[in-house]
């Protein structure tokens, strides 16, 4: 299948070419990698990647002569020395740092399967990644360790652990798990594995949130990275001469895709912080001369919310991807100096509507992307196909009726979601008898063909996290004094992520003090799962006629309402 590469306006194109072409022609897609190898041999000293230390100074560059050939050594040291191969799941657990990106990079050559988990899980939940997702070895970063450590006892398949940092301070074992320093890799071949992989080999296993309280898996192949980053190049007018920042974690697939492999895809540079922060961003950004940023979640309004600088203009940024854009589009961009794009992807389907920058009109997504179809459905009846009546420039906001849930179907083979990692019931209930799959997002469009978005249907999103209200519930109830649980997403005015507000009844006789039951929660699931609203109804929920509880209503925030943040309880992800 050939992809239409659109041209772009000169002035939101990246200096420099495209060395590898513009992946239009799926029949001539490679794994990514090759870029990085074809890379290693025209350009052998142009950096390929930079980390930041954790005050925003960028410490180390690796070019890609350099990357290419301790990739090899990583992932020759993985097949050679500990015999882990093609098709074998190795997990990373981990802070962004150079060791992560080159173990990513490893992995893709050595034709294994990443499984990249979120920084902050811990626990019962840690526990079952790494055992469901059947990971034969993890590497971790020290500040790993104790969290390890709490869950040795219950894990079941891993064979060996890789810790990065000093090698003197890596212990012999970990629960009776064979540990060694990442070092252990520095003896290994150099040269190219030479192992075959294709498009359509599986790349990944990423986790996310679940639907019965635990983590699901998301099972995609190599063609998906390709299909993204033809996309982000085309989008955001990336070239050689860029440089591509990322404040996200490298668990997560935009840091990995729009980052790491556009700027590899691109012949670029990508550079990976180990953490955001609004007072300093456009600073780091100068320091490290990035052209390309995205963001994600209420990090525009974090931005936004910050004292001006010196540093608001003083930097090279010329285009950023929001998702969501901010809701003061024009005065942010103003401000800053920089033009934002707004689009909506997922981990399951990649990035499926993107507005062009030349595009002005405030408000949507964009359109769909060459590669995807796409259509939105009646949420009460998804045999219905919604047929777009409103006008956005008559009426600004959408009519209830003009909002519907997207359904996608992906249109080139080993793009998108092949399955959830053995789960054949959620994966049938993923996707329709036809192939479109059911992103359980609410969208609206508008007679001019742009997409809107309008809010998820079911899953919640807090500080960037897709989280699933009943698996913060399925927690909840666990505690001692809590007899029912029911777990909402509230959007405040003003800001594009959730807050979660939890609604409880209480057991007889029992006692409940939010504060403890916060610190007891934080203790059990990353942040982004702790509640930061929650009510207790004494005389249980408000229900309809049919018993059914009155949703909107437990929705509304009242002055029995007890909000984490008015009580000065914060908790912070791993740094």
């Amino acid at each position: 299948m050939r992809l239409l590469f659109k041209p772009r306006d000169v002035k939101y194109l990246g200096e420099g070419t495209l060395p590898f072409g513009n992946f239009e022609d799926t029949t001539e897609w490679q794994p990514i990698t090759k870029c990085l190898e074809m890379g290693a041999e025209q350009f052998p000293d142009k950096a390929m990647f930079k980390v930041a230390n954790n005050n925003g100074e960028v410490s180390e560059s690796y070019t890609y002569k350099e990357t290419n050939q301790w990739a090899n050594r990583v992932a020759n040291g993985l097949k050679d020395d500990f015999g882990i191969n093609k098709g074998d799941k190795i997990g990373m657990y981990m802070l962004n740092c150079s060791e992560y990106v080159v173990s990513i990079i490893a992995i893709h050559k050595l034709g294994g399967i990443q499984v990249p988990i979120n920084k902050d899980e811990k626990g019962e939940r840690l526990a079952y990644v790494i055992n469901y997702s059947e990971m034969t070895a993890l590497i971790v970063d020290p500040g790993s360790l104790p969290l390890l450590e709490e869950i040795a006892g219950d894990l079941e398949n891993l064979q060996v652990i890789f810790m990065t940092g000093d090698p003197n301070e890596v212990p012999s074992e970990i629960g009776g798990i064979k540990t060694l320093p990442f070092n252990s890799f520095d003896g290994a071949s150099s040269e190219n594995t030479g192992v075959e992989v294709t498009t359509s080999d599986m790349e990944r296993c990423m986790f996310t949130s679940g639907t019965t309280g635990m983590p699901k898996g998301v099972a995609r192949d190599h063609g998906g990275i390709l299909m993204t980053v033809r996309a982000y190049l085309q989008q955001q007018g990336v070239r050689s001469e860029d440089v591509l920042m990322s404040i996200l974690s490298l668990g997560h697939a935009n840091a990995q895709v729009m980052c790491l492999f556009s700027a590899m895809g691109a012949g670029a540079t990508a550079v990976f912080f180990t953490r955001f922060s609004a007072s300093s961003f456009w600073k780091w950004a100068a320091g490290c001369e990035a052209t390309c940023v995205n963001m994600l979640g209420a990090v525009a309004e974090y931005l936004w919310a910050a004292e001006s600088s010196e540093w608001d203009k003083k930097h090279k940024i010329r285009i950023m991807l929001g998702s969501p854009a901010p809701r003061n589009l024009q005065e942010f961009q103003e401000r800053f100096g920089v033009r934002v794009i707004d689009g909506y992807g997922s981990t399951e389907m990649g990035m499926v509507l993107w507005k062009d920058p030349e595009d002005h009109r405030p408000g949507s997504s964009g359109f769909p992307m060459d590669g995807y179809y796409t259509e939105l459905r009646d949420p009460e009846d998804i045999t219905k196909v919604l047929r777009p009546f409103w006008d956005p420039y008559e009426e600004p906001t959408p009519p209830d009726e003009a909002k519907g849930l997207l359904y996608i179907k992906p249109l080139v083979p080993h793009t998108t979601l092949n399955e959830y990692f053995k789960d054949e019931r959620r994966t049938r209930e993923a996707f329709d008898d036809d192939g479109f799959f059911n992103s359980d997002d609410l969208f609206a469009r508008g007679i001019d063909g742009r997409y809107y978005f309008a809010g998820r249907f079911s899953r919640i999103r807090v500080s960037g996290e897709n989280v699933d209200p009943i698996a913060v519930q399925d927690v909840a109830i666990q505690h001692e004094a809590l007899q029912e649980a029911v777990a909402v997403g509230i959007r405040l005015p003003n800001v594009s992520d959730d807050e979660i507000k939890l609604n409880v009844t209480l057991k007889a006789g029992a006692e409940f003090d939010p504060v403890e039951f916060s610190h007891w929660m934080a203790e059990k699931v990353m942040v982004a799962m702790v509640p930061r609203f929650i009510e207790v109804y004494e005389d249980g929920f408000p229900v309809t006629a049919t018993q059914k509880i009155k949703v909107a209503e437990i929705k509304e925030i009242t002055d029995k309402t007890w909000d984490r943040n008015k009580a000065g309880i914060k908790f912070s992800a791993r740094k």
